[in-house]
């Protein structure tokens, strides 16, 4: 069933007094701030808290990387529930709850002393990004966006790797200058600070004001905003092949891409790299993937189906994995393993977007993504863990990294798939 387009601009907006430029811009740039800082505090530097809390507490490597699975989980089991109330309530309402609940998270886990505390700080912490964080920048930027919309969901793709740039080699030296428990105030202090800029800027639609992308006459932009807010509900999109096809691609997908998220640092470091040494990899590796995805995620508009760059992309991420664990971590394979994976991972924030409102519409959008992602933590959540237990049993990551190239090639092949199946917004509106 189609949704009828209803466009608003809440009051205060400061769009008619902005001149020419798109509106949807200062939307974007607000929430690049946010996740710069937001996604780069946790996700993108959960490896520089790794060795210290293990020399603090004597935990495992595997209780440690749990807590990744952990955040992991949290957020997808509530994923279908922050989905709706993005598409309700609205992204910018839900900052309000979210930014403080982030740092409270942050603070409660600077004074932790157990393990409990770890995965329950954790969890709460997850359940809060989850409201501000990726899902409502992806659907901010598919509300926004028509023409330009790989560019928009590429910007805030970069954001994610920018933030893992900055915010790695930052948590790093706060950790070895003030300790672990300083990093994660201070971390709350700078979310809650980028959080409050980004809610300036936010409107969770365009409205009659907010200018025109690329300069379009209004007509026109209206009409595509009107057709483009159509879409298939979560009921039907549940029921279609082309759904399930992109949850097990994506699952065994972000099963490599999570679980080196995680590990990246401490696999540098068995490889007999030092702590500074191993975050400047990673940094750099996050800094190659923002130029990646700035200078030719654009052109991910010129694949009719997404699923089939995609494909490409595991492939890439595959033999990163391959050429890493065959080198023994040498410096020309650490070499090679980055520019590969800074080819494979960059632009999966992007390939998701794309996949999901070209094949399921925008009326749903987030609702759609949040279920889907629901299922894919069943497997990502894992992932971390299992990679600690193999390095505590065998004291390497290698069957790690093998593990990760086979799932990088399953993921092709189903990816390779879902391109040939049909997309059921495209059967809705040919039978209109």
């Amino acid at each position: 069933m189609a949704i009828e387009a209803t466009t608003y601009e809440p009051k205060g907006t400061r769009a008619g007094r902005l001149g020419r430029v798109y509106y949807g811009w200062y939307v974007l740039f607000g929430m690049v701030i946010a996740l710069l800082v937001a996604e780069g505090a946790t996700f993108g530097s959960f490896g520089a808290y790794v060795q210290p809390l293990e020399r603090q507490f004597g935990w495992s490597r595997a209780e440690v990387s749990l807590g990744f699975s952990v955040v992991v989980g949290t957020v997808g089991l509530l994923a279908p529930i922050i989905g709706r109330l993005i598409d309700v309530v609205g992204p910018r309402r839900l900052m309000l709850i979210g930014a403080p609940l982030a740092m409270l998270s942050m603070a409660l886990l600077a004074f932790m002393t157990q393990l409990w505390q770890w995965y329950a700080y954790l969890a709460l912490n997850a359940a809060a990004l989850g409201l501000i964080a990726y899902m409502p920048a992806q659907a901010l930027a598919v509300r926004w966006f028509d023409r330009q919309r790989a560019v928009a969901v590429s910007v805030i793709g970069a954001s994610v790797w920018l933030g893992q740039l900055i915010m790695l080699p930052l948590t790093q030296t706060i950790i070895s200058r003030l300790g672990w428990g300083d990093a994660f105030l201070w971390s709350g202090f700078m979310v809650l600070g980028a959080y409050a800029v980004a809610f300036v800027l936010v409107r969770d639609r365009p409205g009659p004001d907010s200018g025109t992308e690329s300069q379009r006459p209004r007509q026109t932009q209206t009409t595509a905003v009107s057709n483009e807010i159509s879409g298939v509900t979560p009921r039907v999109a549940i029921r279609t092949p082309l759904f399930w096809a992109l949850v097990l691609g994506l699952m065994l997908f972000y099963f490599v891409v999570f679980g080196w998220l995680s590990q990246a640092v401490p696999i540098y470091q068995s490889l007999d790299y030092s702590d500074a040494t191993a975050a400047l990899i990673v940094s750099l590796t996050a800094g190659g993937a923002v130029v990646w995805i700035l200078t030719a995620g654009g052109q991910l508009e010129r694949f009719r189906r997404p699923e089939r760059a995609a494909a490409l992309c595991t492939v890439c991420i595959c033999g990163s994995m391959a050429v890493l664990w065959a080198s023994g971590g040498t410096t020309w394979g650490v070499a090679v393993q980055v520019v590969l994976y800074v080819l494979g991972f960059a632009a999966a924030p992007s390939l998701e977007a794309l996949m999901i409102s070209r094949g399921f519409g925008l009326a749903h959008f987030a609702t759609i993504m949040g279920t889907a992602f629901t299922f894919q933590t069943m497997a990502i959540m894992f992932s971390p863990w299992v990679a600690g237990r193999i390095y505590d049993a065998s004291g390497s990551y290698d069957g790690a990294l093998v593990m990760y190239a086979i799932c990088a090639g399953a993921s092709c092949v189903v990816f390779l798939v879902a391109s040939r199946i049909r997309q059921p917004l495209a059967t809705r509106l040919s039978e209109r």
